[in-house]
């Protein structure tokens, strides 16, 4: 039936036919190769989303991984020292209103939660203590000056544990030392903080 309705065209309409066919083949052939050169943007496009999808799913799994327990994060108001704030929600604190700084390393005297957390908010790592022995108080204490701009050490009557490794949203609590534990603390979550200067 086509070749009969080819075979009635006359040669010039054969002609225009013809050409409108190599028109549309030349037109396909154009689109495909338009086509063919996106691919390699399509693939590379494709590359960088898996590669962020990829980054920030390894990034919470290490978030979740990290020692200690999540504690919400109450923010970052500095307050004077003395001055009316809302309660801290874990024990000891491990983030929210504070004022200056406790001195990093060996601290022999209870030192204030709101200057302890400050030291957290740099990113550093407070260990305090009450009810264990002298060898104990020792270890932390070598802990502590082996990280001498990171961590703080002291006695803590308050603390509901014998010993609470804090930092910025994180919290472990232990009956005795564990020097292996309380290390990988420190190495996991110094420095995960608004403003991370502890070295």
């Amino acid at each position: 039936m086509e070749n009969e309705t080819t075979d009635n065209l006359t040669k010039k309409e054969r002609v225009e036919k013809e050409r409108a066919e190599k028109q549309k083949t030349r037109e396909r052939e154009i689109r495909m190769k338009k086509i063919k050169s996106w691919i390699p943007w399509f693939v590379f496009i494709g590359i960088v989303f898996g590669l962020m999808y990829w980054a920030i799913v390894a990034a919470q799994k290490a978030e979740e991984s990290r020692p200690g327990e999540a504690i919400s994060i109450m923010g970052e108001e500095h307050i004077a020292a003395g001055q009316e704030h809302e309660p801290y929600n874990s024990n000891p604190p491990t983030s929210g209103p504070h004022a200056g700084p406790a001195p990093w390393g060996v601290n022999t005297e209870e030192i204030s939660d709101i200057n302890a957390v400050h030291n957290l908010e740099h990113g550093g790592i407070w260990i305090s203590y009450k009810n264990i022995d002298d060898t104990s108080v020792t270890i932390l204490e070598e802990i502590a000056r082996k990280n001498s701009r990171s961590v703080v050490v002291s006695p803590r009557e308050a603390n509901d544990v014998n010993i609470a490794v804090a930092s910025w949203g994180r919290l472990m609590k232990l009956d005795s030392v564990d020097e292996e534990q309380i290390n990988e603390f420190i190495r996991r979550n110094k420095n995960k903080s608004p403003e991370p200067l502890a070295i």
